[in-house]
């Protein structure tokens, strides 16, 4: 059976990023919960997702709390749950939100996390082409401006020296406020039995999924920045073929007529790189 959304409380996947959670998403979907809500929702410019999870973040910062229960519900209108961050950043917030959501904490070695973080989640929050992307992609800038800020509330933007104590601090929050019945402590290695046990769902008859190495992450964040310099290239297309028209102008009517060609061409580019 199928979980029912619209009725269920969601399911809380609240592991940190680099635990296993795409071959745990793969798992659940295989087990009925198809629609899971990640970071590939925001990364993927669905449209106000980085605004909601940045003013989450600023008040978390401020010494607030991120959202409430009838703005996370209706984030995730459609959703079966959750997974990882940004949710795992709230997972405070959320177990308040749901209190009758059953909880999964996906564990690792933490020196094995730590050094996989280390190659992936945290250079990306400073990666050279995201950051080229966010110049003129104002979809690219929030997403930048959303892992740093990540970063913050979960590691006081210190993840080399503080990532492995934040690790045990977060899963020592989960299991002081998740009732024992309600919360999965479970690593990828152990496979579809225990989570089929936690969930009450039979087994798939196919092998458990296993993805997203490291060379798997960074795939997919150049598929998600080619996407989008694609895109971009696109809407620039008219304001290069508008420069040798302003060039024309600048050429046949002076310097009058140059001004207004350069406004011309300054504001189409304006426009290209909202």
């Amino acid at each position: 059976m199928e979980p029912d959304s619209s009725h269920n409380p969601p399911l809380l996947v609240l592991g940190l990023s680099r635990t296993g959670g795409t071959s745990l998403s793969r798992a659940l979907s295989l087990l009925g919960y198809e629609r899971l809500y990640d970071l590939d929702d925001v990364a993927n410019d669905e449209p106000d997702q980085a605004d909601f999870w940045l003013r989450a973040v600023r008040r978390k910062l401020d010494g607030g709390e991120g959202f409430d229960r009838l703005e996370i519900e209706a984030l995730l209108k459609g959703y079966d749950g959750v997974r990882n961050v940004p949710a795992a950043a709230f997972a405070a917030e959320l177990i308040r939100c749901f209190p009758d959501s059953k909880v999964i904490l996906p564990t690792r070695d933490p020196n094995s996390w730590h050094a996989s973080c280390l190659t992936t989640v945290y250079r990306r929050a400073s990666d050279p082409i995201l950051k080229a992307l966010a110049l003129f992609d104002s979809g690219s800038r929030e997403y930048l401006t959303l892992l740093q800020g990540l970063q913050q509330t979960l590691y006081g933007g210190d993840f080399k020296n503080r990532g492995k104590s934040a690790l045990a601090e977060h899963e020592a929050l989960l299991r002081e406020r998740v009732p024992p019945t309600q919360l999965l402590e479970y690593r990828i290695t152990e496979g579809w039995a225990p989570l089929c046990a936690f969930l009450n769902r039979q087994r798939p008859v196919t092998d458990f999924p296993r993805s997203n190495d490291g060379d798997a992450f960074w795939r997919a964040c150049r598929r998600r920045d080619a996407r989008v310099a694609w895109r971009k290239g696109g809407e620039a297309l008219p304001v290069l073929l508008l420069l040798p028209v302003a060039a024309g102008a600048c050429w046949a009517v002076g310097a009058g007529g140059a001004a207004l060609a350069v406004v011309v061409t300054v504001v189409m580019a304006v426009v290209v790189t909202r």
